[in-house]
């Protein structure tokens, strides 16, 4: 660029806002890459966006960051998972 200067594009991100819904919990299905079975969980995301925590039917919690998710689905998409293949596919 000829008319760049060194140092002067910084980059600002807006903070992340986490909607209400997701701070307070609400009701999602959790599947395992290895299962066809959907576990129903209450999830949870902290103030900073970062950080997903969920609730089972028995109590427990477990918590995941945000960065290491590969796949999310909604709506007519959320379908079982298809066992045995590829992922991708």
């Amino acid at each position: 660029m000829a008319g760049a200067k060194p140092g002067v594009h910084a980059l600002q991100l807006k903070p992340v806002e986490v909607p209400k819904e997701l701070k307070e919990g609400n009701k999602f299905i959790k599947w395992e890459d290895d299962s066809t079975v959907g576990v129903a969980v209450t999830l949870r995301v902290d103030e900073e966006g970062q950080i997903l925590y969920w609730t089972d039917q028995n109590g427990e919690t477990e918590c995941l960051d945000i960065t290491v998710i590969r796949d999310t689905r909604t709506g007519k998409y959320a379908r079982l998972p298809k066992v045995g293949q590829p992922h991708g596919k």
